[in-house]
């Protein structure tokens, strides 16, 4: 683990020596949605990263916070696997994230991987749209796509 700089280095960091990871919840600015994500995933269950976009920050954090449980569990959420355990009533899916996106989006989790010699890995959690359609099917509403940007590799090449 990295050495603490500040007051809220030593949050995360005990955060994650004491509950496995720690959530960063990041308000919109310059019309980047809301998003959260985790830090400590990847080191205490050897599970990627979890961000959470384009939901209230509160609700965000509760998704990535199921999710730990059930990684502490050891379950392992997987790309594109579809998921009804985190949200009764409709699925949810993970798309990976392209390592293009973390400075932007995963600054802290960045910091505190600092030392290892390959990029940590990262899973960006989707949700679907009312009619349970999801961004990259046929029938997507795209009016969600103002809130909930696609940060993985085939997103960036088709200029989503």
């Amino acid at each position: 683990m990295p050495n603490a700089e500040d007051e809220s280095d030593r949050l995360l960091l005990a955060d994650v020596q004491n509950g496995g990871l720690h959530v960063l919840k990041i308000f919109a600015e310059d019309g980047t949605p809301d998003f959260c994500f985790s830090v400590g995933l990847y080191y205490t269950f050897g599970h990627p990263e979890i961000l959470v976009m384009g939901l209230p920050p509160e609700a965000g954090h509760k998704f990535i916070n199921l999710a730990a449980a059930h990684i502490a569990c050891g379950k392992k959420f997987c790309e594109y696997e579809k998921t009804s355990e985190l949200a009764e009533g409709f699925e949810c899916s993970f798309v990976p994230i392209s390592i293009s996106q973390y400075k932007d989006y995963l600054g802290c989790a960045i910091w505190f991987y600092r030392s290892l010699k390959q990029p940590f890995p990262a899973l960006q959690l989707v949700w679907p749209d009312k009619s349970g359609v999801f961004p990259w099917e046929e029938g997507y509403d795209e009016r969600f796509f103002s809130l909930q940007r696609l940060l993985n590799v085939e997103n960036e090449e088709a200029g989503m």
